[in-house]
């Protein structure tokens, strides 16, 4: 069944983007020589093998509550550089993917911060969206107490779901700043900013693994979904190995059983050997008929066991397809799967595996034979002869 459940691990993490971002945290820092997320940090971060993009975030302090169309939301403010916005590995539903330091608030909104919000007036909660593209959206941030300030917020682009990025906004970096020292009271030097986060963009999946490890060595507090996937497919690994050994196990017995059905056809054609040898037939002619015929039943029995399989695939692939008409995911190994990530195939026998199955089950049924085959081959034609 080959990468099937390597393809169900990706569809349960998510889009390919987050497969190949690893997050650094600031929340935690082993001692004090673990490295300041700062600017020398980025530096440093993108000189690293296999780094494609990094992006350094910054949090916004204060508490914050949304307002629009007489509703009340929330959510989670990040200012980024609006030259990395390409690199947040999103994509947007609506609008662009664009911040401008010349547009301080304009934002980008996370797809279900829309679907969120609530009547404040209403005895019992109940979410309801509010279409954000193309309407103000009042933020109150808070400092102390009571005590806030309200900025309007327009939207340059909706992000599309599915991602980490869902419940956030994002503005420039500087406005973060501005809001910051505001709810400070003290000034931030833009020079000697301490990032809260950093995500790093690694070139491509299977490199991911390696730049977290580096990242790790040089001390940063680093994650990403890259080492969860591999941690998946290292269980894979191992649940393959365990079943080839299962497997084996009736390879052995059906060996025996080849080797069996052929010495018992040798017995009831000893006659018949003695006379292939009395008209000429060599030991090397013998020897390659008996392996054809071993390898034969060899392979008829893979073509059976294969055909097995693929009624097993159709069969389980259609209960997956009709679950699909209801709901659009599944769980599977604790994963919340979406059907058409999996193209509505859980099982897949490719063409390639199926060849290696049946030539496996010839060369079984050959290597079985050999014995059977190997006796009737060193028969003195005499006594094969005067055999009933």
């Amino acid at each position: 069944m080959d990468r099937a459940d390597d393809r169900a691990a990706e569809a349960g993490i998510g889009d390919s983007a987050s497969l190949t971002q690893i997050t650094i945290s600031s929340g935690f820092r082993r001692d004090d020589t673990s490295p300041t997320l700062d600017m020398d940090a980025v530096e440093e971060i993108a000189s690293q093998p296999d780094v494609s993009a990094v992006v350094p975030i910054l949090s916004l302090d204060g508490t914050i509550d949304l307002r629009a169309s007489g509703l009340r939301g929330s959510g989670r403010v990040y200012g980024i550089y609006p030259s990395t916005t390409a690199y947040l590995g999103v994509d947007v539903a609506e609008g662009t993917l664009s911040l401008s330091a010349s547009d301080p608030y304009g934002a980008l909104i996370g797809a279900s911060l829309q679907e969120n919000f609530y009547d404040p007036d209403s005895d019992t909660y109940t979410a309801m969206e509010v279409a954000l593209m193309g309407q103000d959206l009042e933020m109150r941030v808070y400092t102390q107490g009571t005590s806030y300030r309200s900025v309007t917020l327009e939207a340059t682009g909706i992000l599309s779901s599915g991602s980490s990025q869902d419940s956030s906004i994002f503005l420039p970096i500087t406005t973060v700043i501005d809001l910051n020292e505001r709810i400070s009271g003290s000034e931030i030097d833009a020079d000697d900013l301490v990032y809260d986060q950093i995500l790093v963009q690694a070139s491509s999946r299977e490199m991911a693994g390696d730049v977290l490890d580096t990242l790790t060595e040089l001390g940063y507090n680093a994650s990403g979904m890259g080492s969860y996937l591999s941690q998946i497919n290292d269980f894979f690994g191992t649940m393959r190995l365990m079943l080839t050994a299962v497997g084996g196990v009736p390879l052995l017995v059906a060996a025996f059983g080849v080797a069996n059905t052929m010495t018992m056809a040798i017995l009831e054609r000893t006659r018949e050997i003695g006379l292939m040898k009395a008209v000429g037939a060599t030991d090397r002619a013998i020897l390659t008929i008996f392996l054809s015929e071993a390898g034969m039943v060899g392979l008829i029995g893979g073509i059976a066991g294969l055909g097995l399989c693929y009624v097993f695939q159709y069969g389980v692939n259609s209960v997956l397809n009709s679950m699909g008409t209801t709901s659009d995911t599944i769980s599977f190994m604790n994963a919340t799967i979406s059907v058409s990530d999996l193209g509505g195939n859980l099982i897949a026998i490719p063409a390639q595996l199926a060849l290696i199955a049946l030539t496996l089950a010839a060369y079984v049924g050959i290597a079985a034979g050999l014995y059977p085959a190997y006796r009737a081959a060193r028969m003195t034609t005499v006594l094969a002869l005067k055999s009933d």
